[in-house]
């Protein structure tokens, strides 16, 4: 049997648009999750982290904010507990919103979020690097979640 002759500039730009598929269909995926589901819902699912604080912040490669998150020491758990987040995943990084506050201040509190990406997930801390360069978590405060 004879190789196949393969259109190599044809290949590339079919799997780019099949990658642009995929992470517009992700994205929205995750943008309903977000919406309909409560924090406590999604780290229970393990599509989040919840009860997490500011241990430290340093600039990464490329001049990245790299924020380090660890477990609140007020809920008495040392480690993160089970979660389905990877090094890779684009997350964003805000404030936990308070059982008591109405859709109007949460939603405001989920748009002061910050994106980026995980760099390093251990026991203990996970690591995120922040997209934008002008990003820094000098606003976060309080108990976060990813």
């Amino acid at each position: 049997m004879a190789p196949i002759e393969l259109d190599i500039p044809s290949f590339a730009v079919n799997q780019l648009s099949l990658l642009a598929a995929e992470l517009a269909a992700e994205t929205s995926q995750n943008a309903l999750l977000l919406s309909t589901h409560s924090p406590r819902t999604l780290s229970r699912a393990g599509l989040a982290i919840t009860n997490l604080t500011l241990s430290s912040q340093r600039t990464g490669l490329g001049g990245k904010t790299v924020l380090e998150l660890e477990q609140d020491s007020a809920i008495g758990a040392e480690e993160l507990g089970e979660h389905g987040i990877r090094v890779g995943d684009i997350v964003r990084v805000g404030q936990q919103p308070k059982g008591g506050e109405k859709k109007a201040e949460k939603k405001s509190i989920e748009e002061k979020g910050l994106e980026g990406v995980i760099v390093r997930v251990g026991q203990k801390v996970v690591q995120i690097a922040l997209d934008k360069e002008g990003d820094e978590g000098d606003g976060l405060g309080g108990r976060l979640w990813v």
